[in-house]
This record gives structure tokens, sequence and C-alpha cells, in this order.
């Protein structure tokens, strides 16, 4: 079965976004105890211990050490993109006048490019990358990933830098894979196995390309919904 597929209850679905949600704001494992107190419902430690422990058994959780905490998987990410996707909320009427705003005051195409990558860049805490179809690349972020937890696995490290020494080339294969809806490609799906990038193509034909590139520990909740409402400010400049 497909583990994106996965029929979750809807407590193993809260379990499941606190501890992701949780690890992606703090980057250490996440503790039964840590979940009760941020569930709005009250629940028993014990209750959750096992729902955690069921989750372990899916592959969506995994123990890194002798701590009681968990992190979630590679496939506990993406069962958590899926609910994301399928329950996402827009941004609220403010936030789009705010960005609307925002992009109406920049001169040209060019510095709206420019403005998207770091915005993106700024929200998630990693790369943001605009890719012109004229080949230009706008980037943002670089400075941002000397922070990353991960980027002291030297792995990531270099896996991360030689993806954005040739972007154009690079993320070619995705790129083709990617349509005019922001999509999560992450793990085994990305060259090298350890990164995640948020996707979409947009403009005449969908030539071009906007994505934020980072550790699978992302804030989806949050890039997704902005990513898209991007998006929409640039189609309609074009």
């Amino acid at each position: 079965m497909d583990i994106t597929q996965m029929n979750l209850g809807l407590r193993q679905k809260q379990v499941l976004k606190t501890v992701v949600e949780e690890y992606v704001k703090h980057s250490e494992p996440v503790g039964s105890g840590h979940v009760v107190e941020m569930l709005a419902e009250s629940v028993s430690s014990a209750t959750i211990r096992n729902v955690m422990a069921e989750l372990t058994d899916f592959g969506l959780l995994t123990q890194p050490h002798t701590s009681a905490g968990r992190i979630p998987t590679e496939a506990g990410f993406k069962v958590y993109v899926e609910i994301m996707m399928r329950e996402q909320k827009e941004l609220t009427h403010r936030q789009q006048e705010v960005l609307a705003a925002h992009f109406k005051k920049l001169k040209n195409l060019q510095e709206r490019f420019r403005e998207a990558a770091r915005m993106l860049s700024e929200l998630s805490g990693s790369v943001g990358l605009l890719i012109d179809d004229q080949d230009k690349v706008y980037m943002s972020g670089l400075s941002n990933l000397p922070k990353l937890p991960e980027f002291r696995d030297e792995d990531f490290g270099s896996e991360f830098m030689e993806l954005l020494e040739n972007p154009v080339e690079n993320l070619k294969p995705l790129i083709k894979r990617a349509n005019d809806e922001a999509q999560v490609m992450m793990g085994k799906d990305m060259p090298g196995g350890k990164t995640s990038i948020v996707v979409t193509r947009f403009g005449p034909g969908g030539r071009k390309m906007i994505s934020i590139i980072g550790p699978l520990r992302m804030r989806y909740g949050k890039t997704l919904p902005t990513m898209e409402y991007i998006t929409k400010i640039l189609n309609n400049e074009l």
C-alpha cells in the first residue's frame, strides 16, 4: 500500500501533526507528555504513548536513540504533507491584501521575482529559488544554511550545495514533474535523498518555476499557502 494513502484515524492524524510540527520548530525528539500538552482535548499520556507506538509501527515515527521522544520518518513527513494538502487553508484575506500591496509597490517583474525568492526564503528559513523561462535564476537564503541543524550532517550539506551549484540542470527532472499547483517532493524523490522541495510552475506554458529547497524538517503548513498566493500574484503580472 502507498504509505501516503494510509487511512489514519483522527487521533493518529492529530498526534502525527503535533509530532511533525513540534519537531519542525525545535529539531528535537518529541515526547508523549509534550504531545499531551499541545493537544486541545484532554487525553492521558498513556493513550498518546500508545498512538505514538502505533505510528512507529506504521513506519511514520522513529525513536532516534534511547530518548522516549520520537521524530518523523520520511514516510511520516509525506503523510503529514498529504494531510496538510487535503486540509490546506488559504491565507487570510488580510494576509492576501498585505502581500498583494507589497508586490504592487515593486517597480518591475525582475524585482518581483527577486522579492518572491527572498520572502519564501525568509518564511521557510531555507532557500527560495525562482527560475525564469530564460534560465535566469533568482536565489535567496544561502546564509540560512549554516544555521540549519541538518547542515551539521556532512552528507546533507554537500548534497544541498551540489544541488544549488547548478539548479537549472540539477532540478530539471523535478521541474518537468511539477505543475501549476504547489507540490512537495522529498527524500528519495530528490537527488541524493536528504532534501525537500516545495515547487510550482507558473507563467505562460508553465515555463517558470518557483520553489523552496530545504531539509525534510520544513514549515509546510506555512509555505504551501504562501507559495500558492505569491504564484497567483506573479501570474497576474504576466
